[in-house]
């Protein structure tokens, strides 16, 4: 099912020559995001909103899994989530949208020209996001800069059997998170600041080597205890993710891995 058209709003990023996976990226301005007066709700739509929580709603990744479309479009509209339909989105995206500004007092942006997609997402991750924002505010975190939430390919290494399954990011169902930037314009660096301890163990289990990793931690286990994400892997699972927070919906398989 493709769902309701919303109101399109020009979406504004940074402008940049690095490709979507670029190693370095240097505590530049932050990309504007366009404004929008908010969505708009299809009137020639069927079905009447669902009825939501307000947010903090405590939608977990299960529950977001089980929106449908006007459950999910009622609750960006209730908290005021700033978005557009992404009609040229590729297929495998059920609810295709683009964020057009910041969520809940957070910005999700890519920090560079966007090609392939990279910046449309299905909207019950940007339910989860939501959420997730509310928790990165209490930890003065301003703007998440993300290499994509769409991208092709397969997942290699998550787990036993997991090598040549398609990933989250086919669906827009997953981020990956490589900057944290805090209101006073401190960038955080995954690969440069997330370190923990020699004999930590597993990641949230761990103690951050110093107060930068700490906000970094901080940032992801909190969203892996408010059950925010099926799939959670951190610079300690690979070396492909030493980079960069991969966090998704839909992904674990009817359960939850973190590492």
């Amino acid at each position: 099912m493709r769902w309701p058209v919303a109101a399109t709003v020009p979406l504004v990023w940074l402008a940049g020559s690095c490709s979507a996976f670029a190693q370095d990226l240097g505590a530049n301005e932050s990309p504007a995001a366009a404004e929008s007066d908010g969505p708009v709700w299809d009137p020639d739509a069927e079905s009447e909103p669902a009825a939501v929580p307000p947010p903090p709603s405590g939608v977990d990744a299960d529950a977001a899994m089980a929106l449908d479309v006007e459950a999910c479009v009622a609750i960006l509209e209730q908290w005021g989530v700033p978005y557009e339909a992404a009609e040229d989105a590729p297929e495998s995206i059920e609810m295709p949208i683009r964020l057009t500004g910041p969520v809940e007092g957070v910005s999700f942006v890519i920090p560079w020209a966007v090609s392939n997609h990279h910046d449309v997402l299905d909207c019950r991750l940007a339910v989860v996001l939501t959420e997730w924002a509310v928790l990165l505010r209490q930890a003065d975190i301003v703007e998440v800069r993300i290499f994509s939430f769409y991208r092709q390919g397969e997942r290699r290494g998550v787990s036993s059997g997991a090598a040549g399954r398609l990933s989250q990011h086919n669906f827009g169902l997953a981020v990956d998170a490589g900057w944290f930037v805090l209101a006073d314009g401190t960038v955080l660096d995954v690969r440069a600041d997330f370190a923990l301890e020699s004999d930590a163990g597993e990641t949230c289990d761990a103690e951050p080597s110093n107060a930068r990793s700490a906000v970094l931690v901080g940032a992801f286990c909190d969203a892996w205890d408010a059950g925010l994400f099926h799939v959670q892997l951190s610079p300690e699972h690979n070396r492909e993710h030493r980079n960069h927070f991969h966090m998704d919906i839909g992904g674990g398989g009817g359960g939850r891995y973190i590492d």
